[in-house]
């Protein structure tokens, strides 16, 4: 790879400028005029009958660097300001349980250090890669080489949601706020949640996962407290989505067997439920007085005796006037 010369002799002016030419930025006018007094001094040397190899040999103290253009593209990175590819307030998503991951991009960090702060108690999480915090779902992850410093918390919990500050220890500090969502992921099963059915035919429950950031490892279903996934001997057919957010019980010919509580239960979510009455007959809206009927509680039963018992009274006497 080609490089540039620069011989430095025993002269404190030529010393001083090429010290400064290495500690300052390289602009295209400040390295010509280094190479303009480079060349005037070697033009000087030669009319005074001393050639630049004889002046090169004479001297046993030269020093000689060799700046090729990789160190130059060295000393611009370094040179580089500081500043965030993560953009201000940034909003994160994540549900109760699952492991949150808060970004905080950094481009030319030099030799800064992120720190962690938790904004509504400014409390210190983590500098660099060390956790302050006594709380060890805590910590920041880093990938050597890459401009990625990650806030990661485990088993997020409702506490957690709010604001967090990413901040480089430049003169003076430089911060990003970024926002964490905390959200609880539940099951619903499409429909009403008591359901009337006559014998033989067809039941047909959807449960879908909504408010979820990430998929369930599994989604079952039971029937009166029995998980019934692999009952297909039984006339239960399950069907469930790859992703674990989408599952659909069907039964071709329900029979009253098929009575009673449907629950569906993703790995990571809430669970649903609903009830079924399959019955005989034409008439669901008896089943419904009768399923109102069976809500009521003893002592509902006793006032309306007493009630009735009044009524009685009364009209008892209204006939001997």
């Amino acid at each position: 790879m080609p490089f540039r010369m620069i011989s430095i002799k025993e002269n404190s002016d030529m010393i001083l400028r090429t010290m400064f030419y290495l500690l300052t930025p390289h602009t295209p006018g400040y390295k010509n005029s280094l190479q303009a007094k480079s060349s005037q001094e070697s033009s000087s040397d030669n009319q005074n009958g001393v050639s630049s190899s004889d002046s090169n040999v004479a001297s046993d103290d030269s020093v000689v660097f060799d700046l090729d253009s990789e160190s130059e593209d060295l000393l611009k990175y370094y040179k580089t300001p500081m500043q965030f590819g993560t953009e201000n307030s940034t909003v994160s998503i994540s549900q109760v349980g699952s492991t949150a991951h808060i970004p905080c991009r950094i481009h030319h960090i030099g030799e800064g250090v992120v720190s962690w702060i938790r904004r509504k108690d400014y409390h210190l999480l983590t500098v660099g890669l060390t956790t302050y915090s006594s709380d060890e779902r805590f910590s920041a992850t880093h990938l050597q080489n890459s401009e990625d410093w990650t806030l990661q918390i485990k088993f997020v919990q409702d506490r957690d949601a709010g604001w967090y500050e990413c901040q480089v220890s430049t003169h003076p500090p430089t911060s990003i706020f970024l926002e964490l969502q905390v959200v609880e992921a539940r099951a619903e099963i499409v429909g009403p949640q008591v359901k009337y059915l006559t014998p033989d035919s067809t039941l047909k429950l959807i449960c879908r996962v909504v408010q979820s950031t990430e998929a369930s490892a599994f989604i079952f279903w039971y029937h009166n407290n029995r998980m019934i996934n692999y009952d297909g001997d039984r006339g239960f057919n399950v069907s469930t989505e790859a992703d674990y957010h989408y599952s659909e019980l069907i039964i071709n010919h329900a029979s009253k067997e098929h009575s009673g509580n449907y629950t569906c239960v993703p790995s990571n979510s809430q669970p649903a439920s609903v009830v079924v009455h399959i019955f005989k007959g034409d008439h669901p809206a008896a089943m419904y007085h009768e399923h109102r009927s069976a809500a009521i509680g003893p002592h509902q039963h006793v006032w309306l005796a007493v009630f009735l018992l009044c009524v009685d009274t009364i009209v008892y006497f209204a006939s001997f006037f």
